[in-house]
């Protein structure tokens, strides 16, 4: 089961998702909030199994994910926190993400935090 505090930040990022909530900052906020539900998810994975991880950076929190769940889940997970973290972040001379980048990162998310919350 998703933990509480991934599945209210999924739910607010669903609900930005589906009306025009925020204009203009919407997408950077579904972004950020995308990202957090994965980080609240990856912090009661490590809450389960190595509590000392939790106070190590996100980018080794996902290296060691590897000890923990098999190579797809690893990569997959680092890679849509990259690109959530990328997406977040407002760059003067980047478009932001569209509601079908979200949507799919939303979906992945969702799918990714439920395979983690099913490890040990």
């Amino acid at each position: 089961m998703i933990s509480n505090a991934a599945r209210v930040r999924l739910a607010q990022a669903e609900r930005l998702l589906a009306g025009t909530a925020l204009p203009g900052v919407w997408p950077r906020c579904a972004a950020w909030l995308i990202r957090l539900a994965l980080e609240k998810e990856l912090d009661a994975l490590w809450a389960r199994h190595s509590p000392q991880l939790i106070d190590c950076s996100r980018r080794s929190q996902l290296l060691a994910l590897g000890v923990v769940a098999d190579a797809q889940t690893q990569h997959h997970a680092t890679e849509l926190w990259n690109t959530l973290s990328r997406a977040a972040h407002h760059h003067h001379y980047e478009l932001a993400p569209t509601a079908a980048e979200l949507r799919g990162w939303l979906d992945g998310a969702a799918l990714l935090c439920m395979r983690l919350s099913r490890l040990i």
